[in-house]
This record gives structure tokens, sequence and C-alpha cells, in this order.
């Protein structure tokens, strides 16, 4: 796989990518055609599109890295050495600053558009009278969403990081920023959603692929609850996903149709928010395809068998009658018997449906003590996939429960390392062992010994600040567990 070692300098580089942008007649098919300078940019409403365009491109361009960070350190699965090397050494926990995997760059060029448009689009609704109030509020919600889902990825897999909330666009922008503590990040990103959510968009794109594809006050309040349970805020973290559960937009699919979430995506009664591809336009196949999972040939992920076998009974649903999780991506129905084409490789990456808010909503009932509810929730899950429910009455029982039903619904969703570090982080690590085995497990033989003495070190769960970004930023310093 290609290593990105690209800066933090990237952020003004970013920048100017959003002045080369025309104006996009298609969501998200945006080319750029030649140059455009400030001053004839950011005159019109289409301009603004652009931009936002630009910028859903731009964090839909970090879905391979967030999906494979998300899973490959976990226990579910393993990737290969031959495409994706530095992810593998990340799996065994064999992690140096100069490991590609470890650059945080499309995160911040993400984020530096979002922070760009929200700067210039103030000035088209001063220029062109067809921007709409009500146009700018969804476009700063969209773009506060944009930013805050990028840095709850970040601060999810470095812990610490640069908290840049202004644009880089000019050479006087300082862009040589210390770390902000995880607590001020996710605070931050508290801030933003809150504001977000009420300028965002509702219904307006109702029965489209926008809907689901753009983040509207759903797919905040999501992303607000699941920000509110990593941050141990259980009783916020249940409000958000009650909020989005009281709508009643929002359902499962039934068993006979489950598949309808993957295939062909943007189900109509689960989906909230994904982002979109189409392999109808240039560029827009799922990097996923591109060796990872394939739909013809070798791919480079593998499920772990004896883990596998002891999570899913042979009646759920969810192994899709044999093919297992690659499915996902490789099929068109639920009884693993079509598949997609070379043509249809665009599976989008789904970010939350509603599955997921109603295992929020459980997670954060078992931390209050509500057990009932959480077994009820997790309950509907497993049914829908076609497996028995027994409720149980203990709280451990229940946590392990939340986690193995998580396992099951998302594998390959790029969620499980995520799930299981939110779980040993709790009540301050009380619950580290859990973590420690698993990286135990999946380290090299040879490491076990080393990393055994390791590993209590809680920064050791976080990547590396890349060698690139602390030789360029000196105001940076690397996680200690890395020096």
């Amino acid at each position: 796989m290609k290593k990105f070692i690209i800066s933090l300098k990237t952020l003004f580089i970013a920048s100017v990518f959003l002045l080369v942008l025309p104006s996009c007649n298609e969501w998200l098919d945006v080319e750029p055609q030649g140059e455009l300078v400030q001053d004839r940019f950011w005159q019109k409403t289409s301009d603004v599109y652009g931009g936002l365009a630009a910028t859903y491109d731009a964090m839909r361009g970090t879905s391979l890295n967030s999906i494979i960070l998300g899973e490959c350190r976990a226990d579910l699965l393993r990737f290969s050495a031959t495409n994706f090397s530095d992810y593998v050494l990340i799996a065994e926990s064999n992690i140096t600053p100069t490991n590609g995997a470890t650059n945080w760059s499309q995160y911040y060029t993400a984020i530096n558009l979002a922070n760009t448009l929200m700067f210039y689009n103030k000035e088209v609704f001063e220029k062109d009278p067809t921007f709409t109030q009500e146009m700018l509020n969804g476009v700063d919600a969209e773009a506060l969403f944009l930013r805050s889902l990028a840095y709850f990825y970040l601060v999810r897999l470095w812990k610490d990081v640069p908290l840049v909330l202004e644009p880089s666009i000019s050479d006087t922008t300082n862009i040589y920023l210390p770390k902000s503590s995880e607590k001020t990040v996710i605070q931050q990103i508290i801030n933003d959603l809150l504001v977000a959510k009420d300028l965002a968009y509702t219904t307006q794109f109702l029965g489209t692929p926008e809907f689901h594809g753009r983040a509207n006050k759903y797919a905040i309040m999501a992303l607000l609850a699941d920000v509110y349970l990593w941050d141990e805020q259980y009783n916020l973290a249940m409000n958000y996903a009650d909020s989005i559960i009281q709508t009643g937009m929002f359902e499962l699919e039934e068993s006979s149709n489950m598949f309808d979430v993957y295939y062909p995506g943007n189900s109509a009664r689960e989906g909230i928010f994904e982002f979109q591809y189409n392999s109808n336009l240039d560029n827009q196949s799922n990097p996923i395809y591109n060796n990872l999972i394939t739909t013809y040939g070798p791919t480079q992920v593998s499920l772990n068998g004896p883990i596998i076998n002891m999570l899913f009974t042979q009646e759920d649903l969810r192994r899709f009658f044999g093919k297992q999780a690659l499915w996902k991506y490789q099929g068109k129905d639920g009884l693993g018997q079509i598949g997609r084409t070379a043509t249809e490789e665009d599976a989008n990456w789904i970010v939350y449906r509603y599955a997921e808010i109603l295992l929020i909503k459980a997670e954060a009932a078992i931390e209050l003590g509500m057990f009932d509810v959480a077994n009820t929730l997790l309950g509907e899950i497993a049914l829908r996939a076609g497996t028995p429910y027994v409720f149980l009455n203990d709280k451990e029982s229940l946590q392990d429960a939340l986690l193995e039903e998580r396992a099951r619904e998302f594998i390959l969703e790029g969620k499980r390392w995520f799930d299981i570090l939110r779980a040993a982080k709790r009540d301050r690590f009380s619950n580290r062992q859990i973590i420690i085995d698993m990286i135990l497990s999946g380290a090299d033989v040879r490491l076990q010994a080393i990393l055994r003495t390791k590993v209590f070190d809680t920064l050791a769960y976080y990547l590396p600040i890349h060698q690139n970004e602390i030789n360029f930023n000196q105001n940076l310093e690397q996680n200690p567990y890395y020096d």
C-alpha cells in the first residue's frame, strides 16, 4: 500500500484545492477543471456547494484507513502483509512513528476544507441573494459534522491531537500547533454538534440518496450520541439515541430484507448516514475494493476462524449462509448467492444506521443500571438476525453480550477496535484487561514477552504521531509510549 507521508503543511495546500473547484451538478461528482483564483471563486451558490462536495470527498478519502484502523488491532479479522504491511505491523503492536499508516494528514485535509468552507460561505451569502440563510445554515451544519467526525477518529486513534479551528488560507496562518488534550477536543466536538443540530436540514432530501449521504439533523444526533457514549456521559448518550428513535422515521430492516442495508444501500428504513459511492461516475468506486476486498480474485483480509465460529451461530443471518462478513461488500443478496460485478464496486461506507442507535442506547442503559431496557434492545437486534436471545441479569454479563452483539452486527464496518477501547477505558481504564488480552493475542509470538511488560501503559493503545509531523512541527510532542 502506498504510504501517505504528508505533514500538517497540507492544511494550506488543502485550502488551495477548494479554489480550483468548479460548480458540480452531481452530488460529489467533483472534477477540477482549470485554475481559479480566489477573487473569482466564492462568488455564488454553486461555488459553496462545490466546496461542500470537496469536503465530503476529502472525508470519504479516509474510508479505507478508518475501516482498517477500526479493525486491525482487534480480534475478528486478519489482514495480509502483501499490500497492507503497515496495518499488519499495527495489528501486531509492532508500531513505530515511521509507519505510513500512522499518518493523519487525510483527516486534517478534511478538517481544513471544512474550516475553509465555513469561512468563505459567509462571503457568498453577502454576494449572492440566491444563497439563502437556510442554505448557509445547512452548509455550516454539514461542515461542522464532517469536522467533528474527523476529530472523533483522530482522538480515538491518537488521543491528544492539534485542534485546528481556523482555515489555513494564507502563508501567515499558524500551522505549528501543539496537541490539545482528548478531553478538550471531545468538548469541542460536542459544542460544534450542539450548534449544528439546530442549523441542520431535517427531511429536505427524504427519498433521495442525499438524505443518507448528507449530514442532516439525525446524522448529527447519531454522532452526538456516539461521542457522549465515548465520553461516558451515558444519560446524554441515551437521550440523543432516544431523540432519533422517537422520530418514528427509522426502524430495523426486516430479517428478509436485512441485506438492503448493504445492497443497494441507503436503506429507507435503517440508513442514517453513509458516504456515497457510484461506479457509474469517474473515481467513485469504494477504495476498499482495491485489493482489500475484491469482487473477483483473492482478497487481503480474512476472518479469524476460531473466534468467528464461537461468535456466530449457524442460524445467524449475518453469516450470509456461509459467505460471512466479506459478503457485505461482495454480494447483492443476503442468501450468499448473487455477487457484485466488477462494475458494482461502490458499496457505501456506512457510518451510522439505526441498529447502532439501538445498541448505543443499550450500552448506555447497561452503564445506568437499566438492565431491562438493555435486554430488550439487545434482543431486538439478535432476533432480527434470526438468533435467540436470553435475558441477562448482571452488569458484567450484559457488557459482554453488548460487545459480542456489536461484533456480530458491525464486523468489517470499522468499529470493533473502538468498541473494545471504549469498554477498556471506562472508569479510568478499570477494564484494561480486555484490551491487554486482545493485544497480546494479536501480536507476534516473539514480541509477546516484551509486550506483556508494556501493555499496562494505556498510551500503548493509541498510535504514535508520524515522525514527519514531529520533524515539521517542533511544537508537537510524541506520544510518550513511543519515545
